[in-house]
């Protein structure tokens, strides 16, 4: 995985470009900028991956402490909140898209911002090739230990991270299951099903990265645990169910591939658990929606699948990439990543110490080369965190908001209503996707439309489509320019006024568009949504060129 982020960073293809890292701040009040220096300094010292540098042959080294501390303090106490809020938004843009020199030792960044009444922001960014997410946790926990108590020494570890990885490269056991488990994958090639088929944006935009989360309540998690019981599953397994059936529904694929981590740490050294490292494995997860299967179905059948791709997971999911790309004669990837941090020993992210101490943690957003959409669900204050990191350069804004606000909607209400995991799971995926596929991004593209007219009207919701166009409180002159406006870009459709009558929707509209034009318009709807972008608001008067 190491390799694997350092090779992605250099590539200037399509996803890649781009550092694998995590960004994350806290929102707390009194911090001492003097008394943090020095516990940043404290963590240097005693996690050496925090001092890890990529030499020009692509080895790693320790480095020293002075040469990779990174640790700065920004007074804005004194701006007036307009100049403020502006400050903090362009600070967060700039963490979240930077890149971290590895090749001079600097593997993560912390910084404060001193804020009006004794508020603060502690940033924190950290690369993945060094510092994985539970390496991330830990070292919150320990900045939050040294923070607390001044006095406490610098504890290092019994063992290094270089140390794991000689006792693993010596473990003979683990080769035998290596060769084992890359038979078990060479003979699935074949049945390997694709990528997503997602609807990328146009390649050769700047790296425009951004996130989508949402809370389920502590009520809400506690009936998850207990439906996910109930199927003799995880409930990280019954949240993937959930989010592979809303990929499928969203891309209208049956059969599709997703990236799933995983953060295994061997005990091969002792004291393996208070490591700093990159101990991340990546599992390919073969998705095979089927017609009739309902969700509580899907679930279970995603359970087995994962069960089987962890007893064979000794062959890293990187050589199975790269082998998949030699068997298809063509790179290959999985860009859709479901991560999932529930269960784990500790339970929530991060423990009441790190909150009193830096507060609550109010943005999270990572990112990773050949990585469009990475779906996250973790613990947080007793309930579920659901957190979407994108790259909006890739994705249009408005598919990635429809399907994150479905993913939401179906988790609350499996919690609110078990039952509802009896329902169709796959109906607009398979037994009535062939049918209303070729429509979905015409019926985009007029709810798009509809929004300009009428702003603040169109939710982007299912309901939409299903609504009378003129509900949305269009006038005849907007009819006439909405109208005006197909013809110019479908006019095999032919629109006329009169065929958006009292009882006319989106999704009747969209098949009688679709009918006309004989599919044209599912391929024209399609550009225009990548070629505008969901949130640019431009007059429908404007010419084609523009």
């Amino acid at each position: 995985m190491q390799a694997a982020y350092w090779t992605g960073r250099e590539a200037k293809g399509f996803l890649g470009n781009v550092s694998a890292h995590l960004y994350v701040e806290f929102d707390g009040n009194n911090i001492d900028p003097t008394r943090l220096e020095e516990a940043v300094r404290k963590l240097y010292e005693t996690h050496a991956m925090l001092r890890m540098q990529i030499t020009a042959d692509g080895r790693q080294i320790i480095g020293k402490k002075e040469e990779s501390l990174s640790f700065e303090v920004e007074d804005l106490s004194r701006l007036k909140p307009q100049a403020l809020a502006h400050r903090l938004a362009e600070k967060r843009e700039s963490w979240t898209s930077r890149s971290l020199d590895l090749v001079s030792g600097e593997t993560s960044a912390f910084g404060l911002s001193l804020l009006p009444d004794g508020a603060s922001r502690l940033h924190v960014d950290t690369d993945m090739a060094a510092i994985d997410p539970p390496s991330f946790c830990l070292l919150m926990e320990d900045l939050a230990r040294y923070y607390e108590m001044p006095s406490l020494p610098v504890e290092p570890g019994e063992s290094s991270f270089f140390d794991w990885l000689d006792a693993k490269a010596d473990d003979a056991d683990l080769h035998r299951r290596q060769q084992e488990d890359k038979r078990w994958w060479q003979e699935r090639l074949d049945d390997m099903p694709p990528a997503p088929d997602l609807p990328v944006v146009a390649a050769g935009q700047r790296v425009k990265n951004g996130r989508l989360a949402a809370y389920l309540s502590p009520a809400e998690r506690r009936s998850l645990d207990e439906t996910a019981r109930r199927l003799r599953v995880t409930v990280s397994a019954l949240m993937l169910g959930l989010f592979a059936a809303v990929v499928g529904g969203a891309t209208g694929s049956g059969r599709f591939r997703l990236n799933v981590p995983m953060f295994w740490r061997a005990p091969y050294t002792a004291g393996v658990e208070r490591l700093v490292g990159d101990f991340s494995n990546t599992l390919i997860l073969a998705v095979d929606l089927r017609p009739g299967e309902t969700y509580e179905e899907v679930c279970k059948s995603l359970a087995d699948r994962m069960l089987d791709l962890l007893a064979h997971s000794a062959y890293p999911g990187v050589s199975v990439m790269r082998d998949l790309s030699r068997h298809q004669r063509s790179l290959q990837s999985a860009p859709i990543v479901f991560t999932s941090g529930l269960g784990l020993p500790g339970g929530g992210l991060f423990s009441e110490r790190v909150r009193q101490v830096f507060g609550s943690m109010n943005w999270a957003v990572s990112q990773g080369p050949q990585v469009a959409l990475d779906a996250q669900v973790a613990e947080l204050d007793g309930g579920i965190l659901v957190n979407w990191d994108i790259r909006y350069d890739a994705l249009p804004e408005a598919w990635v908001e429809a399907a994150f606000k479905s993913y939401e909607r179906l988790a609350r209400k499996v919690a609110a209503d078990p039952r509802s995991l009896g329902e169709l799971a796959v109906c607009n995926v398979m037994t009535c996707g062939s049918a209303r596929r070729p429509a979905t991004y015409t019926q985009d593209m007029l709810l798009e439309l509809l929004n300009r007219l009428a702003p603040g009207r169109v939710t982007g919701s299912d309901a939409d489509m299903h609504l009378p166009i003129r509900d949305f409180g269009l006038g005849e002159g907007d009819l006439a320019d909405f109208v005006t406006f197909l013809n110019r870009y479908i006019p095999s459709a032919a629109i006329a006024p009169e065929d958006i009558g009292p009882a006319s929707t989106t999704a009747t509209l969209a098949s009688l568009i679709n009918d006309r034009s004989g599919k044209a318009s599912d391929s024209i709807a399609r550009a225009f949504l990548q070629a505008v972008g969901a949130s640019s608001r431009i007059s429908l008067a404007a010419q084609p060129a523009e």
